[in-house]
């Protein structure tokens, strides 16, 4: 039987797969820190692109956003300003809030649980953990001794991935510890908020479900 997947379905695949290079991926392949950066830029442009697709029935706003995130990725990644990529950093992880709360309102208003459905919720999950690493980063450029990780030192973004994704879980090896009270803080938020989405979009699409079959049966 051939499954035929709407557009905003294929749009939510896109940017899973994205999101699955950005997050898994890259550091496995890619040991040079130099090219590392490299490769976690050209990626996550791709991300704001495609994020903004995915949601762009649900919002006014022009492509100009993205286009803007990326343009200034690029340039403090090339001129190595460190204001201009603190501030891209802070931009980011707002424009990911608001991508997350878009779809979290479509997954919220669907009549039933389908692959798109499924696709969003993952996404979300997923682009949560990614605008924690950017914004566990851009608090590090901030002040270098907001972290402390038991190997001395952050060799790339790969870290901030990683702690971001182990906090969301509520994991915490230990291995990495917010020092400031800052981090601190959005290290609680970010444990926090995993922890409700995963408990709320399974009540969510249960209910969707047990609803949806309640009335065709």
């Amino acid at each position: 039987m051939e499954i035929k997947l709407s557009k905003k379905a294929w749009h939510n695949i896109l940017l899973f797969f994205f999101n699955f290079i950005y997050i898994i991926v890259i550091g496995l392949f890619v040991s040079n820190r130099g090219q590392l950066t490299g490769a976690y830029t050209i990626v996550i442009s791709l991300i704001y692109l495609t994020s903004f697709i995915t949601v762009r029935d649900e919002t006014n706003y022009s492509l100009n956003i993205p286009i803007a995130l990326i343009i200034l990725k690029w340039v403090s990644f090339f001129l190595k300003m460190p204001l201009l990529n603190k501030i891209t950093g802070f931009t980011a992880t707002f424009f990911f809030f608001v991508v997350i709360v878009m779809l979290v309102i479509r997954v919220a208003k669907s009549k039933k649980v389908t692959i798109l459905e499924f696709l969003e919720s993952v996404n979300i999950y997923l682009l949560l953990g990614i605008a924690g690493s950017v914004l566990f980063g851009s608090l590090y450029d901030i002040n270098k001794e907001a972290f402390v990780a038991s190997t001395g030192s952050f060799s790339s973004m790969a870290d901030f991935i990683y702690f971001s994704f182990i906090t969301m879980t509520t994991l915490g090896y230990g291995d990495i510890i917010p020092v400031s009270p800052l981090a601190r803080s959005f290290t609680i938020m970010f444990s926090i908020t995993g922890q409700l989405y995963l408990t709320m979009i399974i009540a969510i699409l249960v209910g969707k479900y047990l609803s949806y079959t309640d009335k065709n049966n």
